[in-house]
């Protein structure tokens, strides 16, 4: 598959806000900011995400892409449910049942985890409706197609709303009518005026909202020019950050509950920063030991992988 300089770029720097949004402390010293960034975060993602999925392949490829995505949703989500019978955690469980868990796993998630959940469901509309259904080559017919297979699927999958499966599909069709993801989203600077806007000028943070959209636009145009400043070292790195945002993605709240037990040891910072920095780099540089490790140990295969690590081409 091509590679995508800015889109790695980009991934690298939303996969570091996932980070930032599940820092408690932070967002009790910041919620405005906090809550301005949830406005855009995932949002964009799932463009990002619907443009890279790639549903050139067979039946059998195409479901082991997803298997692999399954199987290590299927042990974080139920870890993440048993432990939360024990910690506080939002929309945790009071009681660990089979029915319990497979309503987390199957329905209503839990955590972070949603967003595999939808990346699954989205990405079976999004191959029935370019290689199984029976209805043409035409892409217009195609893109109404996947579009009529996603509302069906936000009327009985809940997690799977309108406003969120939209911005998969956009992601989707930008890919599927051959539009260059740079020229789409050409570099601006005025994106971040954009940002500044929806984190301190209005509460409006709904992602069905017109301010909301084009604040995601906004964003990956301002990420783009960004991205063209960036040194060659710089540009390595987030390159090989953005290569591996699943495995950051997937044990990144490890770190994160564990600040909490160092958090005292910052009562000298009233900001909040030292703390959240250096949270950001236990959770970033944590999730990618753990990766490493189960590569080694060939405990991957556990989580239906080979290996976690991608390396930056």
């Amino acid at each position: 598959m091509k590679q995508y300089h800015e889109i790695n770029f980009v991934r690298s720097v939303l996969i570091l806000l996932v980070i930032l949004v599940h820092i408690v402390y932070f967002g009790e010293l910041y919620p405005a900011v906090k809550a301005g960034i949830l406005g855009f975060m995932m949002p964009s993602f799932l463009v990002v995400t619907g443009y890279l999925v790639n549903i050139e392949k067979t039946f059998k490829e195409f479901s082991l892409y997803l298997f692999r995505i399954f199987v290590p949703y299927l042990i974080m989500v139920v870890g993440f449910s048993v432990l939360s019978a024990f910690l506080p955690v939002r929309d945790g469980i009071v009681e660990i049942t089979v029915s319990v868990l497979l309503e987390k796993v199957f329905v209503s998630s839990i955590g972070p985890y949603w967003f595999l959940y939808v990346m699954m469901g989205c990405g079976i509309c999004y191959y029935l409706s370019f290689k199984i259904l029976p209805i043409g080559k035409h892409v217009a017919v195609r893109l109404i197609a996947f579009a009529g297979l996603l509302y069906l699927a936000s009327l009985v999958v809940p997690l799977m709303t309108v406003k969120i499966v939209m911005y998969y599909f956009v992601g989707a069709a930008l890919r599927q009518l051959k539009l260059e993801y740079s020229s789409v989203f050409s570099p601006t600077v005025l994106g971040g005026f954009c940002l500044f806007a929806l984190l301190f000028l209005t509460n409006d943070r709904d992602w069905g909202s017109i301010l909301v959209v084009l604040t995601v636009i906004e964003f990956l145009a301002f990420s783009n020019w960004v991205h063209r400043f960036l040194s060659p070292r710089l540009s390595d790195y987030a390159d090989w950050i953005g290569m591996n945002t699943l495995p950051i993605y997937l044990f990144h709240p490890i770190f994160t509950m564990v600040g909490k037990f160092y958090l005292p040891f910052f009562a000298w910072d009233s900001t909040g920063i030292c703390f959240t920095i250096l949270t950001l780099l236990l959770a970033v540089c944590g999730s990618l030991l753990i990766a490493w490790l189960l590569d080694k140990t060939n405990l991957s295969n556990v989580f239906g992988r080979k290996k976690f690590f991608r390396a930056a081409r």
